[in-house]
């Protein structure tokens, strides 16, 4: 299996993140298809970054399937490192590879296929996600068919999907955001992709959450910044942590649910 994985921050916010001892989004997915698919050869494309080659049309019709990282960018901002992804989205659906996008993923694949996201009316949803609800397209989908509803993941994002695509079929949702899980059609392509992130675990959420602590205070998602730290002390000891969350097989589960269609 030969997958491409597409990062979606620029260059700049990788370094800066990375100093602060978080992993870019590209190696983090690498390393949990390395325990998701072992044998599987992976190689990346950064569409945010300037002057980068991307693969062709052509070149893209090798891989078994694409994934899309997430982003500190927003969809909504008309800027040279938004256009780039969506241009090479539309690329990916063109070349008919079927695609999966985390959060961002997610946002960059419903604005090029004709949907609408939008800053979400109930701000930032960070950290542990309220309950997620499955469809009852989702209980028959071979993505989340497999999950106990209610359940929690990982996530943060200000923006949320408000008008899916034509022919997309809503598989999860929950309080914050109608959309947590969709898949859809286009051109020639077929997308699976969810809101939150579960190629995060705890320690990474907190190690974000720690980078972050001044927005999230900002954003009056915590208190104070003690109550950030605490939040982090909980995440890196598993303290009161869903399981479906602690367990990273649990939390990764929908992302293996679609490497397996890739081989069906």
């Amino acid at each position: 299996m030969r997958l491409l994985i597409v990062e979606g921050n620029n260059e700049n916010t990788r370094s800066q993140r990375e100093a602060y001892g978080i992993m870019p989004y590209h190696l983090k997915f690498q390393e949990m298809l390395r325990g998701l698919v072992p044998k599987a050869q992976t190689d990346f494309a950064f569409p945010a970054d300037v002057a980068i080659d991307l693969p062709t049309t052509s070149k893209l019709e090798q891989y078994d399937g694409v994934l899309w990282t997430g982003s500190s960018l927003s969809v909504l901002d008309n800027i040279p490192d938004v256009q780039r992804q969506l241009n090479f989205a539309d690329d990916v659906f063109k070349s008919g590879i079927p695609f999966y996008g985390s959060c961002w993923g997610m946002q960059i694949a419903t604005v090029v296929a004709g949907g609408k996201v939008v800053r979400s009316k109930n701000g930032l949803e960070f950290g542990v996600s309220k309950p997620i609800e499955v469809t009852p397209l989702g209980k028959i989908s071979p993505f989340l068919s497999h999950r106990i509803a209610p359940y929690s993941a990982l996530c943060v994002h200000y923006d949320e999907v408000d008008e899916v695509p034509h022919n997309a079929l809503v598989l999860a949702s929950n309080s914050h955001s109608k959309v947590q899980a969709m898949t859809f059609d286009f051109k020639k392509g077929s997308f699976f992709g969810v809101q939150y992130h579960p190629e995060f675990n705890t320690s990474e959420m907190a190690l974000i959450a720690s980078f972050l602590s001044q927005k999230l205070v900002g954003s009056k998602v915590f208190d104070s910044l003690e109550d950030v730290q605490e939040f982090c002390l909980l995440l890196r000891e598993q303290n009161g942590i869903p399981f479906e969350i602690s367990d990273y097989q649990l939390h990764t589960q929908e992302i293996m649910a679609w490497l397996k269609q890739l081989s069906a």
